[in-house]
């Protein structure tokens, strides 16, 4: 308990749900603030497809444990949330709490800025300019709070200069650029065999299972020290990142580039190429919509952000101070901390 006129801190829910990546920009948020918080995981049942602005304040999208979990605590001063299947649970709460809940939502949760008191998203997304929106230029992931560990004994070993790949994967708009990938990857190791430095690449859940083969062999017939590296296995993206003196991301993948731009180093983006629905997409939604982002999100805008700040696919340092963002992003949570009584 705490002192005589001390004030507890507050209550803090980290919301989380299926998606490692958007687990990610919550914790990184979470842990920004340096205050105590606790991870509530939410589970969905069919329900969630009916959407948050059809859903209203709603738990009717958990399922009975997950709801249960949630409604067994009074609600949070604050949660902190992501993902358009978290917001029906997120508006409930806040109306369970008769409005004294502050809520703060990273990402697009395809509802009004107005349902939260800060929404911090980046470019791509199609949301109205509102005063509890912020827009930032890149993602917050886990680099952004967590300081680079270059833990890994294999990467130690490893001589000379090390330059890193890091591999996404189709989305619904964007597909690999195979050929400019390969034709990278070729320049990374002749510049390591030049060099007497190191080639290390990382793929994805969303990497093509052909084309990871192929990097393989091509790497293991390089005559160059490398490694390939995968999800869920050592070395971990976080020792990647500490190891790489430059590295290269397919730009389709927020989080990857973002997680590359948190570090300081120089980097370049691998340009992808228009899927066959992304190519039907964006032609109408450019003759109708002119100006205006395609739904649920057009990287086009993301990518335009990041060049203003240094970030094309031409090697190089980011003109960006990453202690900045963070500090912007601060600067909009303290007063709704403050608000909370």
């Amino acid at each position: 308990m705490p002192g005589r006129g001390l004030k507890a801190p507050p209550r803090i829910w980290a919301l989380l749900g299926a998606r490692a990546g958007d687990n990610d920009q919550v914790m990184a948020l979470a842990e920004a603030l340096d205050l105590p918080f606790e991870m509530k995981r939410l589970t969905f049942n069919r329900w969630r497809h009916l959407g948050p602005r059809l859903l209203g304040p709603s738990l009717l999208s958990l399922t009975r444990a997950s709801r249960r979990n949630i409604l067994s605590e009074p609600p949070p001063d604050l949660t902190i949330s992501t993902g358009h299947r978290s917001v029906a649970v997120v508006r409930a709460l806040r109306k369970r709490s008769r409005g004294r809940m502050q809520a703060i939502h990273v990402g697009f949760p395809r509802v009004s800025p107005g349902y939260f008191s800060l929404v911090i998203t980046t470019e791509q997304f199609p949301i109205p300019d509102h005063p509890n929106l912020l827009r930032i230029p890149y993602a917050l992931t886990p680099a952004a709070t967590n300081a680079a560990d270059h833990d890994d004994e294999g990467l130690r070993k490893l001589p000379g200069s090390m330059s890193l790949m890091i591999i996404g994967g189709p989305t619904l708009f964007w597909n690999l650029d195979q050929p400019r990938l390969l034709e990278r990857l070729d320049a990374m190791i002749g510049e390591a065999r030049s060099n007497s430095g190191s080639v290390l690449v990382t793929t994805s859940r969303r990497t093509p299972v052909a084309l990871r083969r192929q990097i393989a062999h091509t790497l293991d017939g390089s005559g160059v020290p490398s490694v390939l590296a995968e999800p869920g296995k050592t070395p971990t993206l976080g020792s990647l990142l500490a190891a790489a003196d430059t590295i290269f991301v397919t730009a389709e993948s927020v989080s990857m580039v973002s997680d590359a731009i948190w570090t300081g180093k120089p980097i370049a983006l691998i340009s992808v190429k228009r899927s066959a629905s992304g190519k039907v997409a964006f032609a109408l939604n450019d003759v109708l919509r002119p100006g205006r982002r395609l739904y649920p999100q057009d990287l086009r805008y993301f990518w335009r952000a990041l060049n203003e700040v240094g970030v094309s696919d031409q090697l190089s340092r980011p003109r960006t101070s990453t202690e900045a963002v963070i500090t912007m992003i601060l600067n909009r949570v303290r007063p709704i901390l403050k608000s909370i009584r």
